[in-house]
C-alpha cells in the first residue's frame, strides 16, 4: 500500500514505532540522524565519492557503505547518535559493533525499561537517492530478546526556514523524529517517504533476512514547494512489550537500484508476500 499525506498533518496521521510495556505496540516514525560517531563530515565527503554512493549510477551494486560492518573502524558510516531527538538522546549508549553468530554486526543492548518505552535504533548512512527510481533493500536480523521494525526512508531538503518550522511545531506535536538538522555537510532534511518491511521474527536466535522493493517519488510538496528526494536510509528499530533488558543484532544492510525512473518493471524476486508503505511528511 502506498500513501501520501500533507506534512503538517504528520503528527496526527503517521505513527512509526514505540511500544507500551504491557499491552501492545504503538508504531511511530523515526527520523534519521546525521552521520555520527566516527562518521563525520569527512566521511560524508567520502560517501559522496564512493563508487556505490552515486544517485545516478547504473542498477546493480550495494549502495550501503560498510553494510556488513567489515571496515576496521567499528560502526563506520552508521548513524546511532541522535542528540537532537528527545526520544533518542541516550541511544548512542546502547549500540556497539560485535561478532554474533559468525557475522560482524551492530548489537543493540537495551537496559531494563527501554524496550517497552522508546526502544533503540540504528540507521545506515544517508545514501544519495535518484528520484523516481526503484530499489531493493534487505537486512539480516537476529532479534534475540526483542522484536524489530525495518524501514527504508527517503529525505528531501526541508524548504521551510527555521523560524517557520518552529512556529508551525509550536501549534502541535514536534516532529523532530522526522527531521534532520543541517550538519555534516547537508542542509536541513525532512522525511518524505517511508517503506516498511515485513517484520523479522521476534525473539529469534538465528539470522533472518527481510527484504523490500520500493519506488521513491519523483518529487513531493512540502510547505507549498516541490522537493525531490535527496537521500535514502535504512533503519532498524528494536522494541518489546517488556521492561526487561536484552539484546538484538543487525547486519548485511543492502540497497540496490533495480529500475531507473520510468523503466520497465524489474523481475520479481523472492521477497515478502505482503508489505506496507507509508509516504511521510
Amino acid at each position: 500500500m502506498n500513501s501520501r499525506f500533507p506534512y503538517m498533518k504528520l503528527p496526527l496521521v503517521l505513527p512509526a514505532l514505540i511500544v507500551t510495556c504491557v499491552i501492545g505496540l504503538l508504531v511511530r516514525s523515526h527520523a534519521q540522524s546525521p552521520l555520527t560517531s566516527g562518521s563525520r563530515a569527512s566521511d560524508l565527503d567520502a560517501l559522496k565519492s564512493h563508487s556505490f554512493g552515486s544517485a545516478t549510477s547504473a542498477p546493480g551494486g550495494n549502495l550501503v557503505p560498510n553494510g556488513n560492518f567489515s571496515d576496521k573502524t567499528p560502526l563506520k558510516f552508521f548513524r546511532y547518535d541522535f542528540p537532537y531527538q528527545d526520544f533518542y538522546v541516550d541511544n548512542v549508549k546502547y549500540v556497539k559493533q560485535v561478532n554474533q553468530g559468525g557475522k560482524n554486526c551492530a548489537e543493540l543492548s537495551l537496559p531494563a525499561g527501554i524496550a517497552g518505552n522508546q526502544g533503540g535504533k540504528i540507521e545506515t548512512a544517508l545514501i544519495p537517492a535518484e528520484p523516481g527510481a526503484t530499489y531493493r533493500a534487505e537486512v539480516s536480523c537476529m532479534t534475540c530478546d526483542f522484536s524489530a521494525k525495518i524501514h527504508a526512508e527517503a529525505y528531501a531538503e526541508d524548504p521551510r526556514p527555521d523560524a517557520q518550522r518552529t512556529a508551525e511545531e509550536s501549534k502541535g506535536v514536534k516532529t523532530t523524529i522526522l527531521r534532520i538538522p543541517p550538519m555534516d555537510g547537508h542542509k536541513a532534511l525532512v522525511m518524505i517517504y517511508r517503506s516498511q518491511f515485513i517484520d523479522p521474527p521476534g525473539n529469534s536466535k538465528k539470522w533472518d533476512v527481510v527484504k523490500r522493493e520500493f519506488t521513491i517519488p519523483m518529487d513531493y510538496r512540502v510547505a507549498g514547494e516541490d522537493v525531490k528526494p535527496a537521500f535514502i536510509t535504512i533503519k532498524a528499530t528494536v522494541y518489546g512489550a517488556t521492561m526487561n533488558a536484552g539484546k538484538s543484532y543487525f547486519t548485511d544492510f543492502k540497497l540496490v537500484k533495480i529500475k531507473e525512473p520510468g523503466a520497465a518493471p524489474a523481475p520479481k524476486t523472492s521477497g515478502p508476500a505482503s508489505n506496507k508503505d507509508a509516504v511521510v511528511r
